[in-house]
């Protein structure tokens, strides 16, 4: 039998490539004369910069940049050729937050514009960036003001880039703004489409994902407006409608109006660089995964981009997910053949999360075992 196990991370346990090789063990444990390829996988968001970075053969450097709370950590970025790959979430994600600071209205998207200049310095001429997992919601000023793009109220005080402030904002200075950005080509993977602000924008959304209070909620969403009209003017232009602004917080908004950069499917994008499809032709079963499969997981996240991409041939696939919450007439439909839970009692998070990798191996070990029993039937 040959498997595909291309899996993505199973966050707060494990990312793609060590589930990739809990997944490949069991089955090997279970069926000697398996043959097993593995493709781990990412959408944009964490896991995005080791996805890739094996694909493409990147280099990845260390560079000290500001966390989401302006202290300083190692953040990691990837070259190869003349291109450069940033995870945001290396530098602004939730994940880099105890669940005690998370608040949006103190964020910043500083260090991603850290790394960017990184990435000028090393002349590069295109920057693949991924955006998920953002713990921000600064419409990616913090970006901008590293780059050297001031904010400055009303009285013409600049600004500390954050949420909070830019309800604030009423003029932008440029003139200190590092203006080789605008030679870079900027490729985004991610696939939010929600405009910046309103009921579906980044703050109603996504900020209560990462600490806002329905207060903070309010306050944010006018600052995103404020914002957009204030760049409006600026620009001449009005983008904060478009497809994708509300991503991560705004941050997507920055670089399409500032940066010029081009949208496309971080999952589409993933397979389409690693030949996932020549892969998906070559197995008899995938096996793909993630943390939790539900309703969210449908609309354009790593596991139902394989699947469909299986669909396509008439593959088996089979996803392993930590936690369920979506029907199984809306799942297969999609090309899942099946889905299993890793949770083998009713037990705390806290032990599910220590305890994901013995669980992911022993589910993986009864499906194939199922499988191996089947075929002989």
């Amino acid at each position: 039998m040959k498997y595909l196990v291309a899996p993505d991370k199973y966050k707060g346990s494990f990312d793609a490539s060590v589930a990739s090789e809990i997944i490949k063990e069991a089955i090997i444990e279970v069926d000697k004369s398996a043959e097993v390829f593995q493709l781990p996988l990412a959408d944009g968001g964490e896991g995005t910069l080791t996805a890739l970075s094996k694909i493409f053969g990147a280099k990845i450097e260390e560079v000290e940049v500001n966390d989401p709370l302006f202290r300083k950590i190692k953040s990691r970025i990837g070259f190869f050729e003349d291109k450069a790959i940033i995870e945001m979430a290396e530098c602004s994600g939730l994940l880099l937050l105890k669940d005690e600071e998370r608040n949006p209205l103190y964020t910043t998207t500083y260090g991603v514009g850290e790394l960017i200049k990184y990435a000028i310095s090393k002349k590069v001429k295109e920057i693949i960036i991924g955006i998920g997992g953002s713990a921000t919601n600064d419409a990616g000023v913090g970006m901008l003001n590293s780059l050297g793009m001031k904010f400055l109220d009303e009285n013409g005080n600049e600004l500390k880039p954050i949420g909070q402030n830019l309800v604030k904002i009423k003029k932008i200075d440029d003139s200190e703004f590092l203006k080789d950005v605008l030679k870079i080509k900027f490729t985004v993977l991610c696939d939010v489409t929600n405009p910046l602000y309103g009921e579906n924008g980044a703050a109603y959304v996504f900020a209560p994902q990462k600490g806002a209070d329905e207060n903070a909620v309010k306050l944010l969403d006018m600052g995103l407006r404020n914002f957009a009209n204030v760049a409006k003017e600026y620009l001449g232009k009005d983008l904060s409608l478009s497809s994708g602004a509300g991503a991560a917080g705004g941050l997507g908004f920055a670089l399409l109006a500032f940066l010029n950069a081009q949208y496309v499917s971080g999952i589409d994008y993933i397979l389409s660089a690693s030949n996932a499809e020549e892969h998906v032709k070559w197995a008899d079963i995938i096996i793909t995964g993630e943390g939790r499969f539900d309703r969210q997981s449908l609309s354009g996240k790593s596991t139902i981009g394989i699947a469909r991409l299986g669909a396509k041939f008439g593959k088996m696939v089979i996803v392993i997910s930590g936690s369920i919450d979506c029907p199984f007439e809306e799942y297969s439909k999609e090309g899942i053949t099946s889905i299993f839970s890793i949770v083998d009692m009713a037990s705390s998070l806290d032990r599910c999360l220590k305890e994901a990798p013995r669980l992911l191996k022993e589910t993986t070990k009864s499906i194939v075992n199922l499988i191996l029993r089947a075929k002989k039937l």
